[in-house]
């Protein structure tokens, strides 16, 4: 007798929560996120008057933490399938669940749901406590009810979601925590960050509009920039990409031993 999608689920709830650092690592992220984003918000309050228009008071708050966020939430996807593979506890976990599919399947669905709620959690953290830090700098602070700063704030807890996916595809393909987590932190900071700077124009406009974490970072903007993607435009993008990572994961899954 096999487990059921929603046993598979709950074990691998189980799972995570046993892990003694996982739950303070992501409290400590939001912390992270939150407390980053205020010095950010803080920081760039002081000169919104130099930004003019552009200013945008709902992205300030959020994007400085989520620099550093990110790299955790990605790591812990990477983990929640390479600890297993680091364990030998993969085989156990196969024994029980003979259909890779399920297994990988709830292991998606429960870390992306762990991503998303604390991704919110610290999006709205990040949002109140930068607004109150940008309204203390005398600068125009913004509120929930004004177009588009909910969808913004909104939008962080999915692009939690999303990073973590990520994580948890590359986890899959590559079967190793350094070398998953490399790439997740390539892909997600050192190309779209760094890239830009050290590539030519041409090649750092496309990077800076359509690689998929600067595509989906626009979800969380309230002043649109006319040469990047419109907001949902831009997080669609980034859920395509994941969406495809996904789908060869599972194909890898299925296909090799474990």
């Amino acid at each position: 007798m096999t487990a059921n999608i929603a046993d598979t689920v709950r074990s691998e709830w189980t799972k995570f929560r046993s892990i003694p650092s996982n739950v303070p690592i992501l409290l400590a992220t939001v912390a992270v996120m939150v407390g980053a984003g205020a010095l950010t918000a803080n920081g760039a309050s002081k000169n919104y008057q130099a930004a003019g228009a552009a200013f945008d008071a709902t992205y300030v708050s959020m994007y400085g933490g989520f620099l550093f966020a990110q790299i955790s939430v990605g790591a812990l996807g990477v983990l929640v399938v390479t600890s297993e593979y680091a364990t030998g506890m993969i085989r156990t976990s196969l024994t029980v669940v003979p259909r890779r599919g399920r297994l990988l399947a709830a292991k998606v669905w429960t870390f992306g749901v762990i991503a998303l709620v604390m991704g919110e959690v610290a999006a709205f953290g990040s949002f109140f406590l930068g607004q109150t830090m940008i309204g203390a700098a005398g600068a125009p602070a913004a509120e929930l009810g004004q177009p588009g700063v909910l969808r913004a704030v909104v939008g962080m807890g999915l692009i939690w979601a999303l990073v973590g996916l990520i994580g948890v595809a590359l986890g899959c393909l590559l079967r190793d925590t350094m070398a998953a987590t490399t790439v997740v932190v390539a892909v997600n900071f050192i190309i779209p960050i760094i890239g830009p700077r050290l590539m030519p124009a041409a090649v750092g406009d496309w990077v800076t509009t359509y690689w998929p974490i600067s595509a989906g970072l626009q979800v969380t903007t309230t002043v649109h920039h006319a040469e990047r993607l419109a907001p949902w435009t831009g997080l669609g993008l980034m859920t395509a990409f994941t969406a495809v990572l996904l789908m060869v994961a599972f194909a890898v899954f299925r296909s090799r031993d474990a």
